[in-house]
């Protein structure tokens, strides 16, 4: 009898504890992984191609972010922050109808530097924001 209700016991604990885990789990993950496809632009010697990362494009980002802008992007990246050094998942938020994934980042030029991702509920990418941070020097 008591090893049945031992069975019992484990199996529910095992039920309730499934329950428990974080249900934005596959959320993240997509979304991780759609960032790191953009910043390939970047992070990587030969970009992603265009057609691969704008498939996950919301149609607002696609009209504001086309082939040739895509293309001009480490460009840019590298006159305003350098070469980078090192890239780091820093949050994920869930705040309402959009997620946001953060990384922060260190390139040449720029110490420290936030990478903002923004994505709707149907895990498209809406904007991406690159923000310098400064830090403050102790007196």
């Amino acid at each position: 009898m008591k090893k049945i209700l031992f069975t019992l016991t484990l199996i529910m604990m095992m039920a309730f504890s499934g329950l428990c885990f974080a249900s934005d789990g596959n959320d993240l993950n997509k979304e991780q992984k759609i960032a790191e496809n953009f910043m390939g632009v970047f992070t990587k010697e030969q970009a992603p191609e265009y057609a691969i990362v704008s498939k996950d494009f919301s149609d607002n980002l696609k009209k504001s972010v086309s082939e040739r802008t895509y293309k001009k992007l480490p460009a840019e990246i590298k006159e305003k922050f350098g070469n980078v050094k090192n890239v780091d998942f820093r949050t994920f938020e869930k705040l309402g109808q959009e997620d946001r994934i953060t990384y922060i980042a260190s390139f040449d030029k720029q110490p420290v530097a936030a990478i903002v991702f923004i994505f709707d509920q149907d895990q498209k990418l809406v904007n991406y924001i690159f923000a310098p941070i400064e830090q403050q020097v102790a007196e």
